[in-house]
């Protein structure tokens, strides 16, 4: 195979040059400055996330120590009373019954603390995407 020559010798074909991974200077945002409004706005809502989590964290430690120390008690009655099957499993389900019943109301906050993690997160990201996309409204 013949390599194409032109009159003044071999023709030279040029490299195409490599990705740079970088934005060309007329594709590039020119983002906003962070008002400091919207500054004070994430910083409330960042806080209030850690004040929500910290939450979650200590009703989850509730209810699973009461319902641990229920079924202790239950654990602990059945082997130590003295009597028949029966009488054992009745004497065993009485604080099992009411200590695991009073630990699960401990869900109701927890279900609710979930749903306002949620929120927060939601007004987090339309927060961010406001300022990273605030040039593409003017």
């Amino acid at each position: 195979m013949a390599i194409a020559q032109s009159v003044r010798g071999p023709l030279k074909v040029e490299k195409t040059p490599r990705c740079t991974n970088e934005l060309p200077r007329f594709a590039r945002a020119h983002l906003a400055d962070i008002t400091p409004k919207v500054k004070a706005e994430i910083n409330q809502i960042m806080s209030a996330l850690f004040r929500e989590r910290f939450i979650l964290i200590l009703n989850t430690i509730v209810l699973l120590g009461v319902n641990f120390f229920g079924f202790f008690l239950s654990i602990k009655a059945y082997t130590e009373f003295i009597g028949d099957d029966v009488a054992k499993l009745v004497i065993a389900f009485t604080p099992f019954l009411f200590v695991n019943s009073i630990g699960f109301v401990t869900m109701i906050p927890i279900r609710g603390t979930k749903r306002e993690i949620y929120r927060l997160q939601q007004r987090l990201i339309f927060l961010r995407a406001q300022m990273d996309y605030s040039h593409l409204s003017r």
